[in-house]
């Protein structure tokens, strides 16, 4: 039985969440004697190679590239782990992959399609679960763009912006606005009526489409897994290290920048910092090294990187948009290291405050400083961190394994 899992970057190219996360199924799958092959949209020498004995075929021309491989071979399912807009893996993919294949999957590593500005705070000052209205989705984007806030003396330009919503509502820009975000509502709907399953491994995300009315017997939640050895024996670390680590791609949305903002408020001159990560956004990493002086690691193999996780006190995990379920973060709770990360959703669901790590407020980077001061003092103070784990990993990745017979 012939697999094609389809995504924009592969290892070692990119060596994000998405890509390792999907790596250690293709190896479990082949491990279980299925024919597994992956199509991406960007490969290092721009041409095929094979990785680790996984067959990657380069999709040069894009859509047409992908087209040519589905007519070329008999793959019983198209597995794709990506969906992104302008130029990539849109919808019209997975209708053209049905006419092909089998089976269509798709797993949301993503909330995409969901709320347009991809952070599920609405006005920008408050968590919100409902992106089932148009014109509640686009006062929100106005809202935020024109920097809402929820304080008493912002109540002057708060009302000013209540006063102008309904002028650029119906602006060229505001028709616009709303185009765009009834043409996610539909690309999503499309995309769920193309997949015969797709998977979700984020409690809040699955109860979220439930709410909003997409509630297909096709969308199914499992069980977030990863290649890691579970470390249920290890003995934590009580020792201050003063090292803190981030990973994560260099970019806006991972939040770096609002983590050098907080060190820098601190002053904290003892305390190093260590950023894993590709550098995606020059000017943003300059930046943020203007902000606070951290010790950049590079990219580094999954594996190399996991081993260095007791190096550290904590890992800080700022990003300032919503999570599906963090590749790294159950890593390193795995690892039994720590973690500080913002109250964002995908976040709530893993962090036990004050157990296995410490919740800050979202895109606040003095309440990030605040939670990293008190971190440490309890640290100092003799605080441990207690760790949970899946209670049967084995059937968990046996249940996934049988999506695929």
């Amino acid at each position: 039985m012939k697999i094609l899992f389809v995504i924009g970057n592969y290892l070692p190219t990119k060596n994000g969440g998405i890509e390792n996360y999907t790596h250690w199924l293709a190896t479990l799958l082949m491990e279980k004697r299925f024919d597994v092959e992956i199509a991406t949209l960007h490969a290092k020498d721009n041409e095929d190679y094979v990785y680790q004995g996984i067959r990657v075929n380069y999709l040069k021309s894009g859509f047409n590239s992908f087209k040519n491989l589905l007519k070329s071979n008999q793959y019983y399912l198209c597995h794709f782990q990506e969906y992104s807009l302008f130029g990539g893996i849109e919808s019209f993919w997975f209708t053209e992959a049905k006419k092909y294949s089998t089976k269509v999957f798709f797993t949301f590593h993503l909330p995409y399609l969901t709320c347009y500005k991809g952070d599920f705070r609405f006005k920008g000052i408050e968590d919100c679960d409902d992106f089932s209205s148009v014109e509640r989705c686009v006062t929100c984007c106005i809202a935020t763009k024109l920097h809402y806030k929820l304080t008493l003396k912002d109540n002057l330009k708060n009302l000013c912006i209540q006063l102008i919503t309904p002028v650029i509502l119906n602006s060229r820009r505001g028709v616009k606005l709303r185009k765009n975000i009834e043409g996610r509502k539909k690309e999503l709907e499309t995309l769920i009526a193309s997949c015969d399953t797709i998977f979700i491994y984020g409690k809040w995300f699955k109860k979220l489409l439930d709410k909003n009315g997409y509630m297909s017997s096709s969308i199914k939640e499992i069980s977030h897994i990863t290649d890691i050895n579970l470390a249920r024996n290890k003995d934590t670390q009580s020792g201050i290290k003063a090292k803190l680590i981030f990973v994560g791609r260099i970019e806006k949305q991972k939040g770096l920048y609002l983590l050098c903002k907080a060190l820098r408020i601190l002053n904290l001159l003892n305390i190093e910092l260590d950023v894993y990560g590709n550098i995606v956004d020059a000017n943003y990493y300059n930046r943020c090294e203007k902000e606070f002086r951290f010790n950049y690691m590079g990219s580094v193999p999954r594996r190399e990187l996991i081993n260095t996780f007791s190096r550290y006190d904590f890992l800080i995990l700022p990003s300032i948009f919503t999570e599906m379920n963090s590749l790294v973060l159950r890593e390193a709770l795995y690892e039994q290291l720590p973690v500080i990360v913002s109250d964002a959703k995908g976040n709530k669901d893993v962090i036990a405050e004050g157990l296995n790590g410490f919740l800050f407020e979202y895109a606040n980077a003095k309440d990030l400083a605040a939670t990293i001061e008190r971190a440490y003092k309890l640290k100092r103070e003799g605080w441990q961190p207690v760790f949970t784990y899946p209670e049967n990993p084995e059937k968990d990745i046996e249940e996934i394994v049988s999506y695929y017979r």
